[in-house]
């Protein structure tokens, strides 16, 4: 089953997330595709406003804000029977430490508790964290289509492979400058995690499991006579992506119908593919000549059946 993406209501962040905006739109933010995102986000409880109607948009994000941002808005928790060794220069104690360990329970590499918690997080490392959060909900088909940055030279580490996949699902824009050395707003980052949630409601997670925004539509069934007299039905379907396939299992006989069993095949684990919209078609040929024959779903990503009489 897909997972969702959910607030970590329970956390409380200080610093610029310390006091909650008001349903309202924020004063300081005038674009109106900006005012939504930060609205969405407000609402959803994954990032707070400045007082009482300020977002201040242009202030730059801190390592533990950005952590605790990455927290709220994949719903990363605490497990109860976890601990980790304690560092000497970080405090157990301060608002930010539940949202480390939160972090590092669920895998995410790039979160460090010695890294200095005040320093600015600059964008490329966010681009990192914000993958990060995103595998922790599930697998994701994408492409492996390679973007050229006119700035590529200025990436450092394993960061440049992070933003390339988040190019590829459409998370980022594609190409130009990134500028991966500056710090990252609270705008940008803002709008970098909104994009990555509609990406997950949209494509579903789970390993491939189909996901809302991605469903099988109906499976239609024609039938042909070949010229040596025998009956060739044929299922057509249109997947999500290549990664799905079609696949007739069985043929059941009652009287004069035909039932073809049929199932949708899930993508490979691991492996990407193109998000667009794929036909597929698959054969067999029938016993006899059944004045009816239906489809039948038996295994595999929902879809519905379209029955055709056999003339």
């Amino acid at each position: 089953m897909k997972k969702t993406v959910k607030a970590c209501a329970a956390l409380v962040m200080a610093g610029s997330f310390a006091f909650a905006a008001s349903a309202s739109a924020f004063s300081d933010v005038s674009n109106a595709d900006d005012a939504k995102i930060a609205q969405s986000l407000q609402q959803k409880g994954i990032m707070k406003g400045i007082g009482e109607d300020r977002f201040a948009p242009s202030s730059d994000l801190t390592n533990a804000q950005a952590i605790q941002l990455i927290v709220n808005a994949f719903g990363l928790k605490v497990g109860s029977n976890m601990t980790h060794t304690p560092t000497a220069s970080f405090n157990d104690k301060a608002w930010y430490a539940s949202a480390y360990e939160a972090a590092l329970q669920n895998g995410i590499k790039s979160v460090t508790k010695s890294d200095s918690v005040s320093a600015k997080m600059t964008r490329e490392q966010f681009a990192s964290l914000l993958l990060e959060g995103i595998n922790t909900t599930g697998e994701y088909p994408t492409t492996k289509m390679y973007i050229f940055f006119d700035d590529e030279k200025e990436f450092t580490g394993d960061h440049l492979g992070a933003i390339q996949t988040l190019g590829n699902m459409r998370i980022i824009s594609a190409g130009g400058e990134f500028r991966p050395q500056d710090p990252i707003t609270r705008m940008e980052a803002a709008e970098l995690v909104y994009n990555a949630i509609e990406f997950i409601n949209k494509v579903g997670g789970d390993n491939g499991n189909v996901g809302e925004g991605t469903e099988v539509t109906e499976v239609s069934v024609t039938t042909a006579k070949e010229a040596d007299g025998r009956v060739k039905a044929t299922l057509k379907a249109s997947l999500p992506n290549p990664g799905y396939g079609l696949k007739i299992n069985d043929v059941k006989y009652e009287g004069s119908k035909a039932t073809i069993q049929y199932s949708i095949t899930k993508p490979e684990s691991g492996m990407m593919y193109p998000q667009v919209i794929t036909d597929a078609e698959v054969s067999t040929y029938l016993t006899g000549t059944p004045s009816e024959v239906v489809a039948e779903q038996t295994g595999g990503a929902t879809g519905s059946s379209d029955a055709k009489l056999l003339k």
